[in-house]
């Protein structure tokens, strides 16, 4: 007979799973911003600076690359989110609400700056880590195409192929902030969501953003 209870069960599981990864997130942030790279970081170290024992932490998580997938997912929450300021109104055709989308991205992709780049060095040789990773900047894409499809049926948005404009704006955004945070101070962030903005818009409307 099924069991009643395994149900339950595993949903008290993943509720459980999904409160220690973002406590182990932040300890994991934490420790990296000393300096620490993740593959520096043992299970050990993990478990005691997010408060809980390592029998705990196999408990909930079979390695270090299941916890790393679930913060890949968690960050990416967080950017998507910002990101949907700009996707629920792109139709207005407001550079100022994708200006303010991208200096929300830049400002929570500096934030999760060090488990992003342990994420992308992961998915070099981890390939459940590279399908969630390309899986969540597919996503991305899916939405700005639905946006340039929108603007050509409605004639706002010039002729262009949508899925590889759409996925090459997507991995400007990433590579971008990927490449440049690292290197460069807070106080240019503002700089860097102007030029994106200025790329986006040029690319779909083929004309600079209008400046308050």
């Amino acid at each position: 007979m099924p069991s009643v209870t395994r149900k339950p069960q595993t949903a008290r599981k993943q509720q459980r799973r999904e409160t220690l990864g973002r406590q182990l997130l932040e300890a994991t942030e934490r420790l990296m911003g000393e300096g620490l790279t993740f593959t520096e970081l043992s299970v050990d170290r993990l478990a005691s600076e997010g408060g809980i024992s390592r029998a705990t932490f196999y408990v909930y998580f079979e390695d270090k690359g299941q916890l790393l997938r679930l913060f890949a997912q968690h960050v990416f929450a967080d950017l998507t989110e910002a990101a949907q300021r700009w996707w629920d109104s792109a139709d207005a055709r407001d550079p100022e609400d994708l200006r303010a989308a991208l200096t929300e991205i830049i400002a929570r992709y500096r934030n999760h700056r060090s488990v992003l780049y342990a994420v992308i060095e992961m998915a070099a040789y981890d390939s459940e880590v590279d399908e969630l990773y390309r899986g969540i900047m597919e996503g991305i894409a899916d939405a700005i195409a639905a946006i340039i499809e929108r603007g050509q049926a409605a004639g706002t948005i010039a002729p262009m192929p949508v899925r590889a404009t759409a996925s090459a704006l997507t991995w400007m955004v990433e590579r971008t902030c990927h490449q440049t945070l690292r290197f460069t101070p807070e106080s240019e962030d503002d700089t860097l969501a102007d030029s994106m903005t200025e790329v986006i818009w040029r690319t779909l409307y083929l004309e600079p953003a209008p400046r308050p």
